[in-house]
């Protein structure tokens, strides 16, 4: 009995010696919670001083605003951590207690019964009950996790975005981190680094259209010469203070890029002294020439006139000659009216080989028949310009206009009604008269209904008075009747065809050069040469039956040859359409020369098959048969009407109609 209660003691001492330590820990635990909060804005602002550090920021400054920056961050981290620490207080022994019940869980607050005493004398046996049993609740206790309560001081969560910011500015300083921090805790007390030594750039840059390169100016300077329209840009970089440029005698500011650095851009159209100057002193300057554009050089290499050789269209022939130091981009001959200065000139457009040739020469072979002034005396010259547009001319070169030589009286007639009219296109009175007395001979006019009204038609026109476009309406139309009349309809379509294929070889041509022709517009080429080649074979086939002893070709007597022609048309588009241009080009040369071969074909009687010389004969007869009835209707017409005339009036009156 005497041993329990010795062991009963002994188990109460430790439990009140486990009671010692967790009441200590639950202290450490209130001031914890109590120094948290009250060192947490400090660490704040160290935080973000750190992360600055490690970004290398401070190193940047200026070294007296560096300093400046790590006193006041000193100072605000001394006064947070003071004015937090002197509001921190000593937690007690019965705030410990107090802790230690709440984070049991104890109810009725049993701690405090170790420290009282029983008030009443006499109940010590209760009490102690009392107190065995408080002591018993001693094996439970808990301190708990400190809880500082900075949620609800932070709502943002400013706290975890720093540590995050912490941890990525690490990971940027990388190995540098050590240093970085050593920096930001050291200003740097050296002198203000010099400023970088001033480089000076000057180039010039040459019109595109000259083909120089640039111009780069030498610092030591110098004499240079450029085109004109070239493009001067000058850079400074480094020193203090602004430049300037002066060109002949005019300051030019500089522009801006930043605090060290300058540019200019100026466009030069005259020399002179040009320097770079700063605070007072020359950097650099050079003598500066600036070479006008001249226009380019044009002259006629021989005399312009008549082609030789052209066949049976007379051509007329341009020989030209130009030259320019950056190339010519357009060639015109320009025709003037020896007799009528003040017309509008005839501008005959020369191609370049090349496209802007620096020295070229060639001849230009154009049919001008067409044109009101063939056969008149003309004044021509060469106009040659450059990609600015300066002109330069030729001396004057008279020579007489060619022109077509007519067989058919009336159509030669009508050629020089055109040249009046080319004349003097003021005085129509003569040439209507003389339309008149053309349109009154029958035996031009019985059998072309379609020409005599076309030749009224242009009588009309004249009628109308002083009216430019009429005057050139009815030289066009003069010349369309004197082709009626001197071939028919072949005429046109030999030239409509001429005028396909001179489109459809520039197109080709062209893509031979290297230039870029539309697919589409070679086929429309290629299809209105077929198109003109169709039509002439069959004006010429229907000439042929309408005069069976004419010398035209008559396809239906060579049907091989015009089906070889056809069959050459179609080959040559199938061509171009595959892309194979130069198989294109041989189709149409071989076209060409067959369609030449027809032009001076003249088929002699003693050399016609036996075949060819019956159908000759048969058509010859069959138009002799034709021309006799024709004969004999017109004859028994003319019977007729002096029959009726020398009816008397009765006989007339009683006559069946």
């Amino acid at each position: 009995m005497i041993a329990e209660p010795a062991k009963t003691e002994e188990k109460h001492a430790l439990l009140l010696h486990g009671l010692r330590r967790r009441r200590a820990l639950a202290r450490a635990a209130l001031l914890f919670e109590r120094v948290w909060p009250a060192v947490w804005p400090p660490l704040g602002v160290a935080g973000a001083f750190l992360c600055a550090a490690l970004l290398g920021l401070p190193a940047l400054l200026p070294s007296m605003l560096h300093l400046v920056a790590l006193v006041a961050t000193g100072l605000v981290l001394a006064g947070l951590l003071a004015r937090g620490l002197r509001q921190v207080i000593r937690p007690s022994e019965a705030e410990a207690d107090r802790r230690l019940e709440r984070a049991s869980g104890l109810r009725y607050r049993p701690l405090a019964v170790l420290r009282d005493r029983p008030a009443l004398a006499g109940a010590e046996g209760l009490w102690a009950a009392h107190v065995a049993r408080a002591v018993a609740q001693l094996g439970r206790l808990r301190v708990g996790l400190p809880r500082p309560g900075l949620a609800a001081r932070d709502p943002r969560a400013l706290r975890g975005l720093l540590a995050v910011a912490l941890v990525a500015c690490l990971v940027i300083a990388g190995e540098e981190a050590p240093l970085r921090l050593a920096r930001s805790l050291r200003p740097a007390w050296v002198p203000p680094p010099a400023p970088p030594a001033t480089q000076l750039q000057a180039w010039i840059t040459p019109p595109t259209y000259t083909g120089l390169a640039p111009v780069f100016l030498k610092n030591e300077g110098g004499a240079v010469s450029v085109p004109a329209g070239s493009h001067l840009t000058v850079s400074v970089t480094g020193g203090s203070g602004a430049p300037s440029l002066v060109l002949a005698g005019v300051n030019r500011p500089f522009q801006a890029l930043d605090g060290t650095s300058f540019q200019t851009d100026v466009a030069l159209n005259a020399g002179g002294r040009l320097a770079v100057r700063r605070g007072g002193r020359e950097l650099a300057a050079w003598a500066l020439t600036v070479v006008a554009d001249s226009p380019p050089m044009v002259s006629w290499p021989e005399p312009p006139g008549p082609a030789r050789g052209g066949g049976g269209v007379p051509q007329t022939r341009l020989p030209w000659q130009v030259s320019h130091d950056y190339g010519v981009t357009s060639l015109n001959a320009e025709l003037h009216l020896r007799d009528r200065p003040d017309a509008p000139a005839l501008v005959v457009p020369i191609p370049l080989p090349g496209g802007s040739p620096k020295s070229a020469k060639g001849v230009r072979v154009q049919d001008l028949t067409a044109h009101p002034w063939a056969g008149l005396p003309v004044t021509g010259r060469l106009v040659a310009r450059d990609a600015p547009g300066l002109a330069g001319t030729s001396a004057k070169a008279r020579f007489v206009l060619p022109e077509r030589r007519f067989q058919n009286l009336v159509a030669r007639a009508l050629m020089e009604i055109r040249k009046q009219l080319a004349l003097n296109p003021d005085d129509r009175v003569t040439s209507i008269q003389e339309i008149d007395q053309i349109s009154a001979l029958p035996e031009v006019w019985d059998n072309d209904t379609g020409g005599f009204l076309n030749l009224r038609a242009i009588a009309s026109l004249l009628h109308r008075g002083p009216d430019t476009e009429a005057v050139d309406e009815a030289q066009a139309r003069l010349w369309d009747l004197a082709i009626h009349l001197e071939e028919g309809a072949t005429a046109r379509t030999a030239q409509a065809l001429d005028q396909a294929r001179q489109a459809l070889r520039e197109a080709l041509d062209a893509g031979k050069r290297g230039e870029k022709v539309d697919p589409a517009e070679l086929d429309r080429r290629m299809k209105a040469v077929q198109e003109a080649l169709q039509n002439h074979l069959q004006a010429l086939a229907e000439a042929a039956r309408r005069n069976p002893d004419s010398q035209q070709f008559d396809p239906d007597a060579h049907p091989l040859d015009a089906r070889d022609m056809q069959r050459l048309a179609e080959q040559m588009r199938e061509a171009a359409q595959a892309g194979d241009m130069g198989a294109a080009r041989d189709k149409l040369a071989e076209l060409e020369q067959m369609l030449d071969e027809l032009k001076n074909v003249r088929p002699e009687q003693g050399r016609m098959t036996e075949r060819e010389r019956q159908r000759a004969q048969q058509r010859q007869r069959g138009q002799q048969q034709m021309n006799a009835l024709q004969d004999v209707v017109q004859r028994l017409g003319t019977l007729l009407d002096h029959a009726e005339s020398r009816a008397p009036p009765l006989e007339r009156g009683l006559r069946l109609p």
